[in-house]
Parts: C-alpha cells; structure tokens; sequence
C-alpha cells in the first residue's frame, strides 16, 4: 500500500512504508566497504557507496526499503504481487539476486540511474525466498539528478524508463497505471505523458475516495500536478493524506513510517509513525563520523 512522489526541480523524494515487516524499519546508515551476500546466493558484495535508508535488519542482515547512497541516487522499493515476472534460475554468466536484495546491490554500487542500467544485464533477480524465508514480489523508483524512473521486473527481465509523472504505487504496472489515470481524466489511453500532465493539473474531478494503488495513483498524479508541491512542507502534506492509520480495520497493511529523502544535501528524514518521533540525518555528516561502522538510529 506504499506511495512515493518525487519533485524533480527540488530534487526531493517522499514515500509512505505500508509493507508490514516482520522486523522494526529504523533509519540505519551503512558505510562504503559494506559487505554483504544476497540470501541463497554464493557472492559476497562489497559496496562502493555508501547508504542511509530505511532498513529492517533479520539475523545481522540489512532489508532496504528505500534510501540514497553518497552519490546522490535515491530508490524505493514497492510490492508487486501477481505481475511481477522474475526468472526462476540465475542466468549464466550473470549474479543472482532475490528481490529483497536488488535496492541494496543497485544503491550500493552505482552513482547514477544511466550507470545502473548499463548493469542490469549482470544480474538476474530471481524469485526466491530472503534471510526471513519470505518472498516479496517488488518493483521499484530510483531518482538521480536527471530525473525520476522506474524499474520494473516484465517479461522475465528488468526494464527501466523514465518515469516524468513522478508518482508510484503498487501492482499494477506502470503502464496500466497510466491507462487508468487516462479514463479517470477522460483522456484516450493514447494520451501522452505530458498529456495527463495537463489533464491532472486542470481536471475538475475530485480526487478518488478509496485508498487501493489505482486510486492512490490517480490521487497521487492529480495532487503533484493540480497543486505543483514545491517544498519537503508541501511533500510531507501530500503524504500525510495517504497515510494509512494503524486500526483495527488496518491491523497489518499500515503506514510504518514517512520518509522525505533530499538528493541535493544528502538528508534522509524518517518519520516513525509508531513512535511519532522524526529522525533526520545528513549522510555527508554520518560518513565523516562513522566511516567504517553501520549505525541503526532507534
């Protein structure tokens, strides 16, 4: 049930954790020279990057849920049951990688979103069970200086495009994503991009009532261009209207924490939700600080 909007000209990332963990999410900071090996997986991985996210951490092992690393990459993963198509074995000559390991080799080891494309043929994500022995179908938004993508798992393989609408939920796809914004706003599902920008930004129709990943999406996509947030202030509202309250209605499928992520400066603000307290870090602080050691911020 998770939510993410960019704003490209402030360089600015928010997004909604709704995925219920098994393990507490805590901002945590993970220095370059990191190693680590994707679960069931022969390589050990030794980061060039380091990162500031949010992660949860099972027997000593990190699970990001979304971060930027020292090269001012940001990336956040979302579910994506039924759609995502990962192989089911590691293709010669490539290294495997579950799902829940993909974010942490991709910020770990890469300064930008053209770079990480470029490696995508070295890797398979294959479906397979993490350190918790869950599988977690994901696809996933990375933003750099250029601007905002996503990264989806179709066709058995990876496929990264831009993305300029700027916002992102769960399953469905991109793609039918913006078919459904199309009929929402009563344009053709030929409409472009830059089209539904327009519509949103000029529409007159309310934003939808309920709370599934279409209609936070269209929601989400009206809000970015009705309204053209501009700050973390504007950001931080936005995602306080798709906060998802923890209730008896909403035992497990609830919002954990808020995260605003500044590409510019390199902070992470993480909002806890269960605790109601905001942790913020700079990341350029943390690595002069802690240049060989992880921190977890409780």
């Amino acid at each position: 049930m998770c939510t993410v909007m960019t704003i490209d000209q402030e360089h600015l990332l928010g997004r909604t954790m709704d995925f219920p963990p098994r393990t507490p999410w805590h901002l945590t900071y993970l220095p370059q020279g990191y190693r680590w090996r994707a679960a069931n997986m022969p390589t050990t991985y030794c980061n060039q990057r380091a990162l500031l996210g949010g992660m949860r951490v099972v027997d000593d092992h990190y699970l990001v849920g979304d971060g930027i690393n020292d090269a001012g990459m940001a990336m956040a993963e979302l579910f994506f049951p039924v759609e995502a198509d990962y192989p089911t074995t590691v293709q010669p000559g490539t290294h495997g990688l579950t799902p829940q390991d993909f974010i942490m080799w991709a910020l770990g080891n890469h300064a930008t979103v053209s770079e990480l494309a470029a490696d995508l043929d070295r890797v398979t994500v294959i479906d397979a069970r993490w350190y918790d022995h869950q599988r977690y179908p994901f696809h996933w938004l990375v933003m750099d200086k250029t601007g905002t993508y996503v990264i989806e798992p179709l066709g058995d393989h990876l496929r990264v495009r831009a993305n300029p609408l700027a916002v992102f939920t769960n399953t469905p796809s991109l793609d039918e994503q913006l078919e459904k914004l199309a009929a929402y706003l009563g344009q053709p599902t030929t409409a472009s991009v830059s089209q539904l920008m327009a519509a949103a930004a000029n529409t007159s129709k309310p934003f939808p009532t309920g709370g599934n990943s279409v209609q936070r999406f269209i929601k989400a996509a009206i809000y970015r261009w009705e309204k053209t947030p501009r700050n973390v202030a504007a950001l931080r509202t936005f995602l306080q209207s798709v906060t998802v309250p923890n209730s008896p209605a909403h035992a497990h499928n609830y919002t954990h924490y808020q995260a605003v992520i500044d590409l510019a400066n390199l902070r992470y603000d993480f909002h806890d939700l269960h605790s109601g307290a905001v942790v913020s870090h700079d990341l350029p602080y943390l690595m002069r600080e802690y240049p060989t050691v992880p921190q977890r911020f409780e």
